[in-house]
């Protein structure tokens, strides 16, 4: 891959060059914001195992936030090595971190817990809704 001897040089059009005015490109960017906006949406389907198997990641993953609070502990006790006062303020220092830490690793365990109950809820929903789905079709004499 090779680079530019110089950078792109870019000049915005001017109304005489027969580009139109501002408002014009302004008025097309609209445009093409509407469009955009009134494209279908996206989406992904899940089965209810596979948001479990989610849920189960995310806790996973607060697990693991939760072992690393054990060493952010080792942080926020930390004492310095002598009684100077260089070393009492680089262990404070430590200590402030330590307790950031700590802080940070409680929200992000929060968050991870709180995501892993919405999988656990989402797929308690669709295994709701595909009993009631089944329900309703054998109702009608049919099979799911």
């Amino acid at each position: 891959m090779t680079t530019p001897d110089q950078s792109p040089q870019y000049t915005p059009p001017t109304s005489g060059d027969g580009g139109g005015s501002w408002f014009d490109h302004i008025a097309d960017w609209a445009k093409a914001a509407d469009s955009a906006a009134s494209a279908p949406a996206g989406g992904y389907a899940f089965e209810p195992a596979e948001l479990i198997t989610i849920a189960r990641e995310w806790d996973d993953l607060a697990a693991a936030y939760k072992r690393d609070k054990m060493q952010a502990w080792t942080l926020a006790q930390a004492q310095g090595p002598g009684a100077e006062y260089a070393s009492g303020d680089h262990a404070q220092l430590v200590r402030q971190s330590g307790e950031t830490l700590l802080s940070a690793l409680d929200d992000r365990i929060e968050y991870c817990l709180s995501q892993a109950e919405k999988f656990r809820t989402a797929a308690g929903s669709y295994a709701q809704a595909d009993t009631e789905a089944g329900a309703e079709i054998s109702n009608q004499g049919g099979t799911l």
